[in-house]
């Protein structure tokens, strides 16, 4: 049995364990990394140069995926006094969207089959949808715009690039699961061309652990007055074993 698309054969036995095994670990992943945006920044809008009179000194604006703004001067100090619209359920929203995506994967992975499939499929275009969502609004926003400030730096953080990577792990999740259903001669195709890259890989490294090494040999030389240089070589052959135990070379034999 092959681990590509068994869709034709029954059409409640899913993929292969293997290819399940795979999405499963590509959406987990991606889950992993939206939910560390529950936790840290995606961006910091920072102010290294104030104006004139600024009693500030500066300040760095700290921004969540899901709403929260946190705003420090550069010394350290909170301003309280920044005012918006409460995150807090976007933060909920986020989070119980990620618990869906995960919980999907689990059955898919326990369960397998149709209502696996379609769990995680569920669950997984959510994450996809709200997690992409916050990466197009991040991208869009220019925060240089909003008011012409100099020294004004705006940085994507670490956590910002996770999230990236995770709307793109996300997209590779859903398509393993939407391509076999609406293209399965793509389906087809794509797992063969691996399969047959994979069984190559194989056979080339089976080839490689067979091959004998190469032993390079350093000859004895001739007798002396003999006129024989010494040889220099590579041989497959051992030399046969002298009479004191030891390997005898081929001069030894001449003697």
């Amino acid at each position: 049995m092959t681990d590509g698309p068994v869709h034709d054969v029954d059409p409640e036995a899913g993929p292969g364990w293997r290819t399940r095994v795979a999405g499963v670990a590509l959406g987990g992943v991606g889950v992993v990394l939206a939910a560390s945006t529950v936790v840290w920044p995606t961006k910091v809008v920072a102010v290294r140069v104030p104006e004139v009179g600024d009693f500030t000194k500066g300040y760095e604006q700290l921004i969540w995926s899901w709403g929260r703004e946190v705003v420090y001067t550069s010394d350290g100090v909170l301003l309280d006094a920044f005012s918006g619209p409460d995150p807090v359920p976007r933060a909920v929203l986020l989070v119980v969207v990620l618990l869906l995506a995960a919980a999907g994967l689990v059955a898919r992975l326990v369960r397998g089959g149709r209502p696996g499939e379609l769990a995680s499929g569920v669950g997984l275009a959510l994450a996809l949808a709200t997690v992409a969502a916050s990466v197009v609004q991040r991208l869009s926003v220019d925060d240089r715009t909003i008011g012409l400030q100099p020294g004004l730096v705006v940085v994507t953080t670490t956590v910002g690039w996770l999230e990236v990577v995770s709307v793109v792990l996300l997209t590779a999740a859903v398509a393993g699961l939407v391509v076999p259903v609406l293209l399965p001669r793509v389906a087809v195709s794509v797992t063969g061309t691996v399969s047959g890259v994979a069984a190559r890989l194989r056979q080339r490294r089976a080839l490689v652990e067979a091959t004998p090494p190469i032993v390079a040999t350093l000859m004895d030389p001739g007798p002396a007055g003999s006129g024989r240089a010494p040889e220099v070589g590579f041989s497959d052959t051992p030399f046969p074993s002298g009479a004191d135990g030891g390997v005898a070379s081929p001069t030894d034999t001449d003697r």
